[in-house]
């Protein structure tokens, strides 16, 4: 896992563009949340990854391999940061 934080949202993107392509509207509706980050600010960064464990958790179903593997990524990623 890369630690570059400027990855996040090019990721981030990449997996919402890929989701509105097919209409994925599970896991949509639980990244827009807090989608575009703004702040930067702990907070922010914790709720980006409750949302991607949601994905993970509930709607893996929905996701390609390759999604699954990015989500995991940002997820661990958004924890490290808004959990240190």
């Amino acid at each position: 896992m890369s630690t570059d934080l400027s990855k996040v949202d090019i990721l981030l993107a990449q997996l919402i563009d890929s989701w509105c392509e097919r209409r994925a509207l599970r896991p949509l509706g639980a990244i827009l949340r807090c989608y575009p980050r703004v702040s930067g600010l702990t907070d922010e960064w914790a709720l980006l990854a409750q949302s991607l464990k949601t994905i993970r958790y509930q709607f893996a179903g929905d996701l390609s391999a390759d999604e699954l593997d990015s989500v995991v990524e940002l997820q661990q990623l958004a924890e490290s940061v808004g959990y240190r």
